[in-house]
């Protein structure tokens, strides 16, 4: 094989090289996003700001009128975790149920405690 060819095959790996350093780059730039996501979602949020939220969801009320609901992606996903493994919490003066529903939409219903 001639110089110049081997030249060739030279510059051919060098820029194989440069997009391959590139690429990894970018990986580890999604790695560390993903990171920082992960860390956010286990950031477990005080008692305090989980009673927030649960004021400022828009809880829809069973035409019953005993009661009210929302779909579970509303609330935090911590909530949402604890309240899966219990099955039921008190909080806050209410009795918080987590349901699935036969068509796999998850629901969280309250009542008022006074009520049970």
């Amino acid at each position: 094989m001639s110089e110049e060819k081997f030249r060739q095959m030279i510059e051919y790996i060098d820029s194989k090289i440069r997009r391959l350093e590139e690429e990894i780059r970018l990986l580890k730039g999604l790695k560390e996003i993903m990171e920082h996501k992960i860390e956010g979602l286990s950031a477990e949020p005080s008692k305090e700001r989980i009673q927030a939220v649960l004021s400022e969801i828009k809880w829809r009320g069973y035409p019953s009128g005993e009661g009210e609901w929302c779909f579970a992606d509303e609330l935090p996903e911590n909530f949402i975790w604890e309240l899966r493994k219990k099955g039921i919490m008190d909080l806050e003066g209410y009795r918080y149920v987590y349901k699935r529903l036969s068509g796999g939409k998850e629901i969280v219903s309250r009542r008022t405690l006074r009520g049970l």
